[in-house]
């Protein structure tokens, strides 16, 4: 059986990207192919951010081991072995050696005993679950290990209150699970933000006249300003930078004016200047990565363009998390193809599974994940490569 990739954003303390795990489904002894197959294709994402590399001790020492890593670059690669690495001598050595090579070698705890056992000469990342480091793991070993220099990971975290638990207990990397979820102790906005903001997305999905859609901007500062800077930014990348909003009409054209506006939508939401925004980012790469995969699902009836349904039913799948409503409500709201509706409210119909795949590889459910993509006839590698380029896209979107 030929392996999916999965990869999944690292988030710093402030919520910044700042690594991809890489999961692989099924992961064996023999996944050293895999990963040296992959790594040419995962070379632009490499170049952007680091990669957390899910590593075998039966790699140490292997040659393709070694041109993977060189392919990759040693700067650009975090090698994270599982727990009972350290329990051998001569795998012990080896990630000595690579330490002193100049790599980021990690290694999970499950046991938090060994962590007296172990040296930043061989290990200088430590991952633990999220759960087990806040009930199992004494909190005087998690200083310890800050003040010995090692970076702390937390994996699999659920929540906001246990994101923000591990950040107090300066964790380094964090993931990212949690940004899907609804904040329940945030403020929820007033009704009249939302009503724009539907009343925006209405327009949107009407292609409604240009001068109706600049009406909402005269109303919302704010909005028309984030306008402003995703179209300055490198995502798009003018070489004029754009003054007015008749101007940004003019470079992004008719099409990506209604990709940046459905952005927006996001950027709206958070109000705190310069400070990352994870829940744009992981709409924007969702939706990409839809349209980049529809392309090998059969024509959906009622659509005459597939990826661009696919790449709205990635953006808006994550409307519920930011307008802290039901997405029935929200779908009730919106005049949206039939397909869409449907893929959004009940995963159903292609759009709908393609969407359900997308989710549970966000969510880890990496055997889930590669079950429905072969169902749909989604190869692994255009399922890598739509991930690799949906995630570049995404990541060069900035609003700080």
């Amino acid at each position: 059986m030929q392996a999916y990739h999965f990869f999944n954003p690292l988030l710093t303390p402030n919520q910044a990207w700042a690594a991809f795990d890489w999961q692989i489904n099924p992961l064996s002894e023999d996944g050293l192919a895999d990963i040296a197959e992959a790594a040419e294709t995962c070379l632009p994402l490499a170049r952007q951010q680091p990669l957390w590399v899910p590593c075998n001790a039966a790699w140490l020492g292997n040659h393709q081991f070694s041109e993977f890593i060189k392919k990759l670059g040693r700067d650009q690669v975090i090698l994270a072995f599982p727990a009972g690495t350290q329990a051998s001598s001569e795998s012990e050595a080896a990630c000595q050696a690579l330490r002193k090579d100049g790599l980021h070698v990690a290694i999970e705890v499950v046991d938090s005993s060994i962590l007296k056992k172990l040296t930043t000469t061989t290990f200088d990342y430590l991952a633990f679950e999220a759960e087990h480091a806040h009930s199992g793991v004494p909190l005087i070993d998690l200083i310890n290990a800050h003040q010995f220099g090692y970076q702390l990971v937390a994996r699999n975290i659920q929540t906001h209150e246990r994101f923000d638990w591990a950040v107090a207990k300066r964790f380094s990397l964090l993931s990212s699970q949690f940004v899907a979820t609804v904040e329940a102790r945030a403020p929820v906005d007033a009704d009249t933000t939302r009503l724009k903001l539907l009343k925006l997305l209405n327009l949107v999905v009407q292609d409604a006249d240009t001068r109706e859609i600049e009406e909402i901007f005269r109303q919302e500062p704010k909005l028309s300003y984030n306008l402003l800077r995703l179209v300055n930014s490198v995502a798009v990348g003018p070489k004029t930078p754009i003054t007015g909003f008749n101007q940004a009409i003019t470079v992004l054209g008719r099409r990506q004016l209604q990709r940046w506006l459905q952005l927006l939508i996001y950027a709206n939401q958070f109000a705190q200047a310069g400070q990352p925004n994870p829940l744009l980012q992981l709409a924007a790469a969702r939706g990409r990565m839809l349209e980049l995969m529809a392309i090998k699902l059969p024509p959906i009836p009622d659509i005459s363009d597939s990826g661009e349904a696919a790449f709205m039913t990635g953006i808006f799948s994550l409307l519920d998390t930011l307008l802290h409503l039901p997405m029935q409500e929200v779908l009730a709201a919106l005049p949206l193809a039939p397909p869409i509706t449907s893929a959004l409210a009940e995963r159903s119909g292609q759009l709908g599974q393609l969407l359900a795949a997308v989710i549970a590889g966000n969510e880890g459910k990496n055997e889930q994940a590669s079950e429905i993509l072969g169902t749909l006839g989604i190869p692994p590698d255009v399922h890598l490569a739509a991930q690799v380029q949906a995630y570049v896209w995404a990541d060069r979107i900035k609003l700080e």
